[in-house]
């Protein structure tokens, strides 16, 4: 045989090959992984996100409220009478009432004064809020602050962080002061529920 017509051996092919897949895999291997991390990290981030904005809403509501009912026994719902805001301009008041289904979906549900609820679970406001039942629930009233006429209504969303396989969450939590409103109400029919 010349020189000129030497190649690689059929080992020596299979060999490269080998060494060539084995690359390609590790670097498929850390492409996905790095995509996956980025997938989790932008769903996190989206999920904080929407809580603030359902607690900034929450918190327009509560301030503005007349009447602050007393979270469930559970703490998975709170009730408000409050002037809701339409078209930019504050109306009448209306019966609003916040839920966090075990879904982990948050629900805002609102009714004029004086009708009776409406049916369904509502608008949902935020999505991906794990809370445990009912270690951690989502409201509660702060009854060590007579300062405040026992006016503070703290909210803890428990969120999941974006390292999954740990299993850790993380929480939000704000403390909102009703500032025209109280923890009670009279019992006229006019008004959302009996307290």
């Amino acid at each position: 045989m010349s020189a000129r017509e030497e190649g690689f051996s059929m080992l020596e092919l299979m060999i490269a090959l080998t060494i060539g897949m084995v690359v390609l895999g590790l670097a498929m291997l850390s492409l996905t992984t790095f995509l996956q991390t980025g997938y989790d990290g932008v769903a996190t981030a989206q999920a904080n996100d929407r809580a603030a904005l359902a607690l900034t809403a929450l918190r327009h509501q509560v301030v503005n409220a007349d009447i602050v009912y007393a979270p469930t026994t559970t703490g998975f719902s709170v009730l408000l009478l409050t002037a809701i805001q339409k078209n930019g301009a504050w109306t009448t008041y209306a019966c609003v009432e916040w839920h966090l289904a075990p879904s982990g979906t948050l629900y805002d549900l609102a009714w004029p004064n004086g009708s009776a609820k409406p049916h369904g679970p509502g608008v949902p406001v935020a999505t991906g809020i794990v809370n445990p039942s009912p270690s951690t629930p989502p409201f509660t009233l702060d009854l060590s602050s007579p300062e405040f006429g026992h006016r503070v209504l703290k909210v803890d969303f428990v969120l999941p962080e974006t390292t999954k396989a740990s299993g850790t969450t993380a929480s939000m939590q704000s403390s909102i002061t009703a500032l025209d409103g109280q923890f009670y109400a009279p019992t006229a029919p006019q008004f959302c529920a009996t307290p």
